[in-house]
């Protein structure tokens, strides 16, 4: 049996015991004391993070205000479309432009009820109403989709216009000199074939060639007459429907007899499939293919050949076996009064560029194959067929390839 513990041992172990206590609760009370600071800092944070986060969301609000009205004023329309193409917002200006709008219409079918045609980029639209529109599109960061903004440039277009006939005027005040010359001489062989068909001993064979002549050198003055006045006016595409593959038959039925007389082949390679259809005025365009035929003969082409073909645009070729055009001219040919011949006013392909500009297209000059001009025409389709056909991937046929095939169907 053990001895029993002193009574001084026993107060020696409780007084260890107590002040083992004291250290454990001082030590305590400072853990305390440490984590009421640590609680306390945390709170001052989360209390100056809540306080700047009512900032944002304030200074957010009213963000979010001013750009809702900034919206609502703005002239340009604005419209946000998801990744389906579906109009998911818009501003009063967009109802303004394009009429009846509503949440969840597709915009292919927007573009169909309000636009006539567009440009060969897609960024000029003009609408059935006759306005004209700018488009620019962005992607959206977070979600799918974009926003669309359509600016109305109707009355910009039309100073422009205006800006650019006094332009043309004024380039015509500055070739008045010249142009007065061509018309003179015209008109004084004119008029001598007219003294002599006065005569009255004059044989029948020689009254037919004065009169040959006479009428040579007046319609040789009519289209003189007609390049200047087309030039200085401009010409608006206007807005009917038409095919383009029907318009080069006819034409081509018209001005067959006269390409016969000076021994030229015209050929038409339309592999468009009826699909070329566009906006546009049918003189305007039966001028501007009469002036690049024209240009042809008058380079010593024997063969023109006409190809159409349509994939998201119309593209037509005006190809040729004439002289073609030199490297160093090709970027001269489309400026006004620039012309290589004595005869010309240097106005045909001028107006023919004007023309095509008109009509929403693009031209450019090039060599064929034949070695002969050509001449790249592209045209946008009217709309409803524009969002439908698909750009053709294969490759175009050359020019020789389509005076063979001409020539195996004729």
């Amino acid at each position: 049996m053990s001895p029993k513990p002193s009574l001084a041992d026993r107060q020696h172990a409780l007084e260890s015991a107590f002040k083992l206590f004291n250290q454990l609760s001082e030590e305590l009370t400072g853990s305390y004391q440490q984590l009421q600071d640590q609680v306390l800092e945390l709170s001052q944070e989360l209390a100056a993070a809540r306080s700047e986060r009512m900032v944002q969301l304030a200074e957010k609000e009213r963000l979010a205000d001013r750009l809702e009205k900034l919206l609502k004023t703005l002239p340009a329309a604005v419209i946000v479309l998801d990744g389906e193409e579906r109009v998911r917002e818009f501003n009063p200006a967009a109802i303004k432009l394009l009429g009846k709008l509503r949440e969840y219409d597709t915009w292919p079918e927007v573009m169909r009820a309000n636009v006539l045609t567009a440009d060969v980029s897609g960024s000029e639209l003009r609408l059935r109403s006759g306005r004209l529109l700018t488009l620019s599109s962005s992607q959206l960061e977070q979600t799918p989709g974009r926003i669309l903004v359509l600016l109305d440039v109707t009355e910009t277009r039309r100073l422009q216009e205006r800006l650019n006939r006094r332009e043309r005027l004024s380039a015509m005040g500055e070739m008045s000199a010249q142009l007065a010359h061509q018309m003179r001489t015209p008109l004084s062989t004119a008029l001598l074939y007219i003294s002599h068909l006065a005569s009255d001993d004059l044989n029948p064979h020689k009254r037919h060639q004065f009169t040959a002549k006479l009428r040579d050198r007046l319609q040789h003055m009519e289209r003189q007459i007609h390049d200047i006045l087309l030039f200085a006016r401009g010409a608006d595409a206007g807005d009917t429907r038409l095919s383009l593959g029907k318009l080069l038959k006819s034409f081509a039925a018209s001005v067959e007899p006269e390409l016969s007389d000076v021994d030229v082949q015209l050929l038409i390679d339309d592999q468009s499939q009826g699909r070329a259809i566009m906006i546009g005025r049918a003189d305007a365009l039966e001028g501007l293919l009469n002036n690049l035929l024209e240009n042809a003969v008058q380079q010593g082409a024997s063969q023109i050949c006409l190809s159409l073909c349509v994939g998201s645009e119309i593209e037509l070729d005006v190809a040729d076996n004439g002289s073609g055009i030199p490297d160093d001219l090709q970027q001269s040919i489309f400026d006004p009064f620039f012309t290589t011949r004595n005869t010309g006013t240097g106005l045909g392909l001028a107006v023919v560029q004007n023309l095509v500009l008109n009509h929403g297209g693009e031209i450019t000059s090039g060599r064929s194959d034949s070695g002969g001009a050509l001449f790249h025409l592209r045209f946008p389709l009217a709309l409803r067929k524009l969002d439908l056909v698909p750009r053709t991937t294969g490759e175009r046929r050359s020019v020789s390839e389509h005076f063979d095939a001409m020539r195996s169907l004729s």
